[in-house]
């Protein structure tokens, strides 16, 4: 079963969140969501109204759901009906996913016109392998100034099946190394690159000091809160120190001095918690932190695009040149051989 994605996530939370502040039941709402989105959407609203109408909560209805419900929205669920702050909980969640989606989207509008401009250069020397394999009929000799060996329709299959694997490869890397598969040695590395390290960095930290924030004034006890907190920032880098973390806790350390031994907090951030700590207002101190954090990554979202866009338009550019160099030698290599008769 697949996990519901983030656009459709801070809908639906809107929608739950806006019923129930209007005095309706869980049942009621899960049952007029029956009636939204797609087929298997509709199957898992019908399931949690189920799990509800059979004596459980709502919380306990996600979490039948198989993973449809990301963790932390089971959790945090569960944590608005023991507080009674559930409509704040579901509108603090649908904010934070909403937030998530602007980046994502940032992202993606930046980087569109770079990767048209990739792929057409990819169209371009496709094209170019089977022009000529064209020309090669035509000759009756084989034709191929790139010097590849990739000639004519099947060595346009062949270098379309290297680009496919190519790129698959390296989504699929990408995609393992920010869900933390390689562990979090190789987030380590890239947490310290300049623009990618700062916008992971300040939105996972924006993402822990709302959740850390959330929780505690929720009157969860402090080892859960930080619990959460870092699974929330989604990022072995961090979650990989939450044992570190709640030994410091156990030994009576604040929140501060716990996070402040991992050493992957920066400064500020510590010293921003430490007043919290030392006024007792983390709940409303912790959200003006991660206002400021998430500003912080919309910039830095902005900033990786940007290095993003260069990166590409550079890549394309190289492609060309090198194309170019390649077409203007064969071009050139008969005059070479006629000098060098002389």
């Amino acid at each position: 079963m697949g996990r519901i994605g983030i656009g459709k996530l801070a809908q639906w939370l809107r929608r739950v969140g806006a019923s129930l502040r209007a005095g309706l039941a869980p049942l009621s709402t899960c049952e007029k969501e029956t009636t939204y989105g797609s087929a298997v959407h509709r199957s898992m609203m019908a399931r949690v109204g189920q799990t509800i109408r059979d004596g459980g909560s709502l919380a306990d209805g996600l979490a039948a759901c198989g993973g449809y419900f990301p963790p932390l929205v089971c959790t945090l669920v569960e944590v608005g009906e023991r507080s009674g702050r559930l409509d704040d909980i579901l509108r603090g969640l649908a904010e934070h996913y909403e937030h998530l989606l602007s980046l994502r989207r940032t992202f993606l509008v930046g980087i569109a016109w770079p990767a048209i401009q990739f792929f057409a250069a990819i169209g371009v020397v496709g094209l170019l392998i089977w022009i000529l394999g064209m020309v090669s009929s035509m000759a009756g000799t084989e034709v191929d100034p790139l010097g590849f060996g990739l000639v004519g329709t099947p060595g346009l299959l062949v270098y379309l099946g290297l680009v496919v694997t190519t790129l698959g490869g390296a989504m699929v890397v990408v995609m393992g190394l920010l869900r933390g598969a390689f562990g979090p040695a190789p987030l380590r590395v890239a947490m310290q690159l300049p623009v990618l390290g700062n916008c992971l960095k300040t939105a996972a930290l924006s993402r822990f000091a709302w959740t850390l924030g959330l929780t505690l004034d929720s009157g969860m006890n402090a080892r859960r809160s930080m619990e959460l907190a870092l699974r929330s920032t989604e990022n072995a880098y961090y979650t990989s120190q939450m044992k570190t973390v709640d030994d410091c806790l156990m030994k009576g350390q604040e929140f501060h001095e716990a996070l402040r031994a991992t050493g992957l907090f920066p400064d500020e951030f510590l010293q921003m918690l430490q007043t919290a700590e030392i006024s007792g207002t983390h709940g409303e101190s912790l959200q003006r932190l991660a206002d400021e954090y998430r500003q912080r990554a919309q910039t830095a979202a902005k900033a990786l695009t940007m290095a993003a866009s260069f990166a590409v338009w550079v890549l394309v550019a190289l492609v060309l040149i090198a194309l170019i160099i390649r077409l203007a030698m064969a071009a050139f290599a008969p005059y070479y051989e006629l000098l060098e008769g002389f």
